[in-house]
């Protein structure tokens, strides 16, 4: 009979022993978790995060070259080089394109139709709101920015050399994620050679 007393025992204490363990665990967790759930003082400021990734090459304020394009989204400076840009044969519309400076998946498609006005002749300061922006990822089903027509997004023509077929500009505007959340495009600039 004494044997069997022990085993009784045995469980017993061991039970005891897991329950002080967990016991004491949670203690010590409970507090460490409770510290996550303090906030912060109010006079700390946490910037945002920048949507994209930054890029060494895209330098915010830097001169804008020929064959160059560059915008700002929220926290994040975006730029890219254009390697095309067409003027329809009737000069009644233009576009052009060209990836991202830091990631060739990505780029930037803006079309502008400046009618009544065709580029035919030198024009300054024309402000463009029939357009049309893109900026892509060729690895997504959905572009990642995509302005629509019932949305106010500009060009602006600072300068077109009709000689040289050189314009030069900015563009401006609300956008919409593949998500249908709302973005703003903002500081676009761009330097283009169009041709036929």
């Amino acid at each position: 009979m004494k044997v069997a007393k022990q085993y009784y025992l045995l469980p017993l204490f061991l039970i005891l022993q897991i329950v002080l363990l967990h016991t004491s665990g949670c203690t010590k967790e409970y507090s460490y978790e409770w510290e996550a759930f303090v906030p912060a003082p109010r006079d700390t400021v946490v910037p945002p995060k920048p949507e994209f990734p930054l890029c060494s090459l895209c330098k915010v304020g830097a001169p804008l070259q020929e064959g160059k394009w560059s915008f700002k989204t929220g926290n994040s400076f975006l730029c890219g080089e254009i390697t095309d840009g067409i003027i329809t044969s009737d000069k009644s519309a233009f576009t052009f394109f060209g990836p991202s400076a830091c990631s060739e998946d990505s780029g930037l498609v803006i079309t502008a139709y400046p009618a009544p006005v065709t580029l035919e002749t030198d024009m300054f300061n024309l402000t463009i709101t029939k357009t049309a922006f893109f900026y892509y990822d060729h690895n997504a089903t959905y572009n990642i920015f995509i302005s629509r027509p019932a949305t106010p997004f500009t060009v602006t023509i600072q300068s077109y050399i009709s000689a040289t077929g050189i314009a030069t500009g900015t563009f401006n505007g609300t956008v919409y994620k593949a998500n249908g959340e709302i973005a703003h495009i903002d500081e676009g600039k761009f330097k283009v050679k169009l041709h036929q």
